[in-house]
């Protein structure tokens, strides 16, 4: 897709929590290795059944698009297939952020 000013790039951005989500949720536990790599606290969990999307050019309400950490290519396919499953099953709510 390419980057225009009328389709500027988006991001879809699932809650990160530190404390356990209740079992009716879609989500993933953040082992403590990922935890590290991504930057953050240990214990945490991350939503994975609504996320909000957020034009990259009015992301007003980030202080910087600047990655504090990643996770490993292996846990990004893991949650990649959580969050296809929760499409497919009608489960993945998104907001628009403007």
């Amino acid at each position: 897709m390419a980057r225009t000013p009328t389709t500027p790039a988006a991001l879809f951005l699932f809650p990160l929590i530190s404390q356990q989500p209740h079992a009716t949720r879609i989500y993933i536990a953040i082992s403590e290795i990922e935890c590290r790599r991504g930057g953050l606290d240990f214990p945490s969990w991350l939503i994975l059944d609504e996320y909000n999307r957020a034009r990259v050019d009015e992301a007003y309400d980030l202080v910087t698009t600047k990655p504090i950490g990643s996770f490993s290519p292996a846990f990004v396919r893991k949650i990649a297939g959580l969050i296809k499953e929760a499409a497919e099953e009608r489960r993945l709510r998104g907001v628009v952020r403007k």
